[in-house]
């Protein structure tokens, strides 16, 4: 259960004057932001869920809250200069959003430990693994966050990956709308039951399985649970084309959302 020190309010609306500047900038400009604003919002509202269904310290819990809201705090001066959210084609979002905190001082009234575990999440909330050997308080919050993250890029995504959809080449990070193409590595890492890498994306149908691969990825049951019963992977599954390998892939995520509708799996 949360504790009064969860109460993020001044953070919130730090967050709020922050990312205003951002909506501004002209017309053709305000949809990427607002969708990373609302994303965040989300986010957040994920992680709640998450720590109000563990027994966290109060130490964890405030962390866990602060590096949702702050996670993607990068997105918004990388898409000022870049105007992409490919971390390939500009930079990376989680370090700049690392940088922006600490330049910025939003967590300077926090205390050093909380400021720690905060901007560490932040900056490995998108790494393909997280270090091993860091301490339980970094890699439980850290955990929180990716969680939270992935949850709702299922809901960003979803109406972005339907059929016929007109894809935002920016939210979709600029892969190839060919309806019968995927990439046989994508295939083979839901088959052998891995997390697939954005590095390996080439097509939307690339991406709607490297969705697929998330359900196993998650740490905490009651993410598992809340995936499997948003029927967000469903929905995302069966707009890929009709093939034997992709027959296969679908199953098998199929069978791992079984598995997480009971809150079991995770990595």
């Amino acid at each position: 259960m949360r504790t009064p020190t969860c109460d993020i309010t001044t953070h919130e609306r730090w967050f709020g004057a922050f990312t205003a500047p951002y909506l501004e900038e002209g017309p053709e400009h305000v949809g990427p932001v607002r969708l990373k604003i609302e994303h965040t919002h989300h986010v957040l509202s994920n992680a709640r869920s998450i720590v109000d269904s563990e027994d966290f310290s109060p130490l964890v819990q405030r962390a866990a809250l602060l590096a949702a809201l702050y996670h993607d705090t990068g997105r918004f001066p990388q898409y000022r200069r870049w105007r992409t959210f490919s971390d390939p084609r500009s930079v990376n979002h989680a370090l700049l959003g690392g940088r922006t905190l600490r330049e910025a001082g939003a967590l300077d009234d926090e205390p050093v430990e909380v400021r720690r575990l905060v901007l560490g999440a932040v900056v490995m909330h998108n790494r393909f693994r997280v270090p091993s050997g860091i301490p339980d308080d970094a890699r439980t919050v850290t955990d929180v966050v990716r969680d939270a993250d992935k949850l709702d890029i299922f809901r960003v995504m979803a109406p972005h990956l339907a059929p016929g959809a007109e894809r935002d080449k920016v939210v979709v990070l600029h892969v190839e709308d060919a309806p019968g193409k995927w990439s046989p590595v994508i295939v083979a890492d839901v088959l052998a039951g891995r997390v697939a890498s954005y590095a390996d994306l080439r097509y939307v149908n690339d991406f709607r399985l490297l969705l697929g691969t998330w359900v196993r990825d998650l740490r905490f049951p009651a993410s598992r649970r809340m995936l499997a019963a948003s029927g967000l992977v469903e929905n995302i599954l069966s707009a890929l084309p009709a093939s034997d390998d992709i027959a296969r892939a679908r199953t098998r995520i199929l069978s791992d959302l079984a598995d997480a509708a009971r809150g079991r799996g995770g990595a």
